[in-house]
């Protein structure tokens, strides 16, 4: 049986390389298209793909988590960057489009803060010093 880390580690992973490539052959390539200077251009598809290796690393720091020293710690840190970003999907959908469905992304990455929390290995109350 695979390991709760394992499990939302690939789930990670495959959000991490839809949103590269499925990125690049969308939102990039009408970028792309757009009447757009190179420099902005060129700024935009960086920051897409810096974005592609930040989930990838995220997705890997979870399959990890039982390997690190202070996974709770660790595990909360990567939660917060999550539900981060989807915040501020959230907030973007509602101030720009006034509505919650036309970019849904915030419900993925929301669902891998959940997911990450549930995978979270906890060391028991003995193992920490606590009586």
């Amino acid at each position: 049986m695979l390991a709760r880390t394992t499990i939302v580690g690939l789930i990670g992973g495959t959000t991490a390389l839809i949103h590269g490539v499925a990125g690049q052959l969308t939102s990039i390539q009408a970028l792309n298209n757009a009447n757009l200077a190179a420099s902005p251009r060129l700024e935009l598809v960086a920051t897409w793909h810096m974005l592609t290796i930040q989930l990838g690393w995220l997705a890997y720091q979870v399959w990890r988590l039982a390997q690190h020293p202070q996974p709770t710690k660790q595990a909360r840190a990567i939660i917060g960057q999550y539900l981060a970003y989807s915040g501020l999907w959230l907030l973007l959908n509602l101030v720009v489009v006034g509505q919650l469905w036309l970019a849904p992304q915030w419900i993925l990455l929301a669902a891998l803060a959940g997911l990450t929390w549930w995978a979270t290995p906890r060391p028991s109350l003995i193992e920490q010093g606590v009586h």
